[in-house]
C-alpha cells in the first residue's frame, strides 16, 4: 500500500512540482504566465485554498498556501492538469509536462519556518542567478505586494474554449499569524526580509564573481533544453518543517500514529467490516468513498489558527521527510 497522505483542514503548506526531465517547459513567456494565472485562480476558487506566494520557474513551480478545507490535493490535481493540457497545446509536443513522481507537500509547523519557506520561494530566481531582484522575474509570481488585492484573471487566448469561465476573480491572501499587524505592516515586514536576503545573495555572487543571467537571457532559453547541472536523484522533500524542534517531533509522532491507525482500519474496511472510523487527516478514502473520519484536533501544530511566534530561542529550522 502506498503511504497515504494526511491532510488536515487549516494546514499551511509549501508545494512543489517539477517538469519532466527538468526541461525548461514552463520558461516565462506570455502563454505560460496567462496559463498559470488562470489555473491558479480557477483551482483556488474550486478548492478554497488561500495562496500566499507562488513562483513559476522555468522547470518547476513553488506555491505556499493555507488549506482551510484540506483540499490542496484537488487544487494541485486541477491546476497541474490544466498546465499540462494548455502548455502542451501551445508548444506542440507529446509526452508528460511534469515528472513521474507526486508533487512535494511540506507542512509548515510554525510562523518562523513559514517566513523561511516563503522567502525561499520568492528568492528562487535570485538564488539561481537569473535576475537580481525577485520582482524582476518575468514569470508568474505572487508577491507580498499582491496580498488582499483582487485580480481579475482573463481566460487565455489559446487552448481554452468558450465553455470555460471568461474571467475569474482571484485574491492572494496575507499569511496567518500576523493579526497584531496591519496589512501594510505585514507587507513591509516581508519586503524588508526579501530585500535583506537579496542583498546577501548579491554579496555572495560578487565574491564568486558571478553575474545574473538577466531577463533577456531567461526569455531566450530554449523550452526543450534542461540545466547542465542535473538535480540529484532520490531527493525527497520533507513532509514537515519547523523552526522549533518540539513541533517537528509532535508532527512526526502524529504521522506515525496516523499511518498505523489507517492501516488497521483500512484492513477491517476492505474485509467489509462495518462501523470503521478512519483517523483524522484521511484523504483519498474520505473523498472517494463513504467513510467516517475522526474529528481533527484543533490544537495540532501547523494549522493557520495556531500560528504565532515562539521567539528565537530555538536552534533553527528543521525538516523531516
Amino acid at each position: 500500500m502506498t503511504r497515504p497522505r494526511r491532510h488536515v483542514a487549516g494546514q499551511v503548506a509549501a508545494l512543489t512540482r517539477r517538469t519532466a526531465g527538468g526541461r525548461f517547459l514552463t520558461r516565462p513567456d506570455a502563454n505560460i504566465n496567462a496559463i498559470a494565472a488562470y489555473e491558479f485562480a480557477r483551482s483556488a476558487d474550486r478548492s478554497g485554498v488561500e495562496v500566499h506566494g507562488a513562483v513559476v520557474m522555468s522547470n518547476h513551480v513553488h506555491i505556499v498556501l493555507t488549506d482551510p478545507q484540506a483540499r490542496r490535493s484537488e487544487f494541485m490535481r486541477d491546476a497541474m492538469a490544466g498546465f499540462t493540457r494548455a502548455r502542451k497545446d501551445f508548444l506542440g509536443f507529446d509526452g508528460s509536462l511534469w515528472d513521474n513522481g507526486p508533487y512535494c507537500d511540506t507542512v509548515l509547523l510554525d510562523r518562523e519556518v513559514f517566513e523561511i519557506q516563503l522567502l525561499y520561494t520568492l528568492l528562487n530566481p535570485v538564488k539561481a542567478g537569473l535576475v537580481p531582484r525577485a520582482k524582476d522575474w518575468p514569470g508568474f509570481k505572487i508577491m507580498p505586494s499582491d496580498w488582499e488585492k483582487p485580480m481579475v484573471v482573463e481566460r487565455p487566448a489559446t487552448y481554452y474554449g468558450d465553455d470555460q469561465p471568461e474571467s475569474i476573480e482571484f485574491i492572494p491572501r496575507r499569511p496567518p499569524g500576523y493579526d497584531d499587524m496591519s496589512l501594510e505592516e505585514v507587507v513591509a515586514h516581508f519586503e524588508n526580509l526579501l530585500r535583506e536576503a537579496e542583498n546577501e545573495i548579491h554579496r555572495e555572487m560578487k565574491k564568486k564573481k558571478r553575474r545574473f543571467l538577466g531577463v533577456k537571457g531567461v526569455l531566450a532559453t530554449d523550452p526543450s533544453s534542461c540545466p547542465k547541472k542535473k538535480r540529484r536523484r532520490g531527493e525527497v522533500a520533507p513532509r514537515f518543517a519547523a523552526f522549533h524542534p518540539e513541533l517537528l517531533d509532535q508532527a512526526i509522532a502524529r504521522d506515525r500514529a496516523f499511518r498505523s491507525a489507517y492501516a488497521q482500519v483500512r484492513k477491517r474496511w476492505v474485509q467489509g467490516k462495518k462501523r470503521c472510523v478512519f483517523p483524522s487527516g484521511t484523504l483519498w478514502l474520505r473523498r472517494n468513498a463513504p467513510v467516517k473520519c475522526r474529528e481533527d484536533d484543533p490544537c495540532e501544530a501547523g494549522l493557520a489558527a495556531n500560528y504565532q511566534s515562539f521567539g528565537a530561542a530555538s536552534p533553527g529550522a528543521r525538516a523531516a521527510s
